[in-house]
């Protein structure tokens, strides 16, 4: 885990096609002391994540996004921002789905979320 006055140097990308959810998630994670870019557009997340600038360390999203699905977030960070750590969230799919797909991230969170959920997960990916 880092110390706090490292916190706010960490950049971590939040998409949740759900305005509300993904504004808690990330206020949650402000609330920890990390900056947060929040996108409620899959596809301006994946041109954000792209272009790399600036550089998440950390990508938090939802797996059911509409018009894309979180694994096609991780496989094109993975691609354009290697070492980022993927941590998906989702309320409908389970482990045993997920178990199955050739993209895996980081870490998986089943919604509903909890707060101190979201700030382990973030702060595990952080600290591996």
């Amino acid at each position: 885990m880092p110390a706090d006055s490292a916190k706010n140097s960490i950049l971590i990308y939040v998409v949740d096609d759900n305005p509300l959810l993904g504004e808690v998630t990330a206020q949650i994670i402000n609330t920890a002391g990390y900056q947060t870019r929040m996108f409620t557009n899959p596809i301006e997340a994946n041109g954000a994540l792209e272009k790399g600038e600036p550089k998440p360390q950390v990508l938090v999203t939802d797996f059911d996004l509409g018009k894309l699905v979180g694994f096609d977030l991780i496989n094109t960070t993975r691609q354009n921002i290697p070492g980022i750590k993927p941590l998906l969230v989702s309320g409908t799919v389970d482990r045993e789905v997920l178990a199955k797909h050739p993209v895996q991230p980081d870490k998986f969170i089943p919604k509903p979320l909890k707060a101190d959920d979201i700030i382990g997960g973030v702060e595990e990916l952080l600290a591996g």
